[in-house]
């Protein structure tokens, strides 16, 4: 198990943890109505957009014409708080939660009551979309993501760091760039060869464009495990999770750390 970290002033900017299903063909918005009006509280806004493509591979004879008496698919389904810090979208395919949170980490509860919190409400779309088609919805991947703000400090100071180990700085040669940002991509995680990683630094949205705006970058962590067959998959969540708090502890500083108030 991974080394649990805690922080007095967590960076998190935003989390998003997703799960992907085998597609539910016959699954329809109608079919999700309760979800409206037990939902409509807690989350007010609803949009309906264009559903993505489908997650995994498609098959060449699930491309279809538009023609008449062909049904239009399910639309991606969006449900969104007041304040907007809390997001949840699901169509077909896939059930997906995110918060956002405070610049100074403000909010934050920690993983597992995340977690809580999508289990109850996937676990409640699961059993609507099972009476409507006669389907359980089967777990096929899941992921973790998780975007820490690194206030103070550009994207490519951040580079420089995540890529020596932060023993060097960094001098930019040229004027200062108006974005920078890197991908660095593991189909398989050294530590867990089942779960594959997206480590990600880019500048923050209005870095430099007001001198009462400091500098800062996103560092982003994603996991993601694809699921077996009867395998837990709340389990496989998990350790995308530790997977994700290990390679942050791997680039982050200790001096990172400790002024975010990490605690023992």
């Amino acid at each position: 198990m991974a080394k649990k970290l805690s922080f007095v002033r967590p960076p998190v900017h935003s989390v998003v943890l997703s799960v992907f299903l085998q597609p539910l063909s016959k699954l329809r918005t109608l079919d999700l109505a309760p979800l409206r009006v037990e939902w409509r509280h807690q989350y007010p806004e609803l949009q309906e957009l264009t559903p993505l493509p489908s997650w995994g591979p498609q098959e060449p004879e699930s491309v279809q014409f538009v023609q008449s008496g062909l049904s239009w698919p399910m639309p991606m389904c969006v449900f969104v708080t007041e304040s907007g810090d809390r997001r949840i979208r699901f169509q077909y395919d896939r059930f997906v939660f995110s918060w956002h949170f405070q610049p100074d980490g403000s909010g934050y509860p920690g993983f597992e009551a995340l977690k809580a919190e999508l289990s109850e409400k996937f676990e409640r779309f699961s059993k609507l979309s099972h009476e409507a088609v006669g389907e359980i919805p089967e777990v096929k991947r899941v992921s973790v993501e998780y975007v820490n703000n690194l206030l103070g400090m550009t994207a490519h100071e951040a580079m420089a760091g995540v890529l020596t180990g932060w023993k060097a700085e960094c001098a930019f040669p040229f004027a200062k760039p108006d974005y920078s940002g890197f991908r660095v991509h593991y189909c398989e995680y050294e530590e867990n060869p089942s779960i594959g990683v997206l480590v990600g630094v880019d500048s923050a949205v209005g870095e430099g464009v007001e001198d009462e705006i400091p500098d800062s970058s996103n560092l982003s962590l994603s996991a993601e495990s694809d699921i077996e067959s009867d395998s837990d998959f709340w389990g496989a969540l998990d350790d995308a999770h530790d997977v994700v708090t290990g390679v942050f502890e791997k680039v982050t500083s200790q001096r990172m750390r400790q002024g975010w108030g990490e605690t023992e």
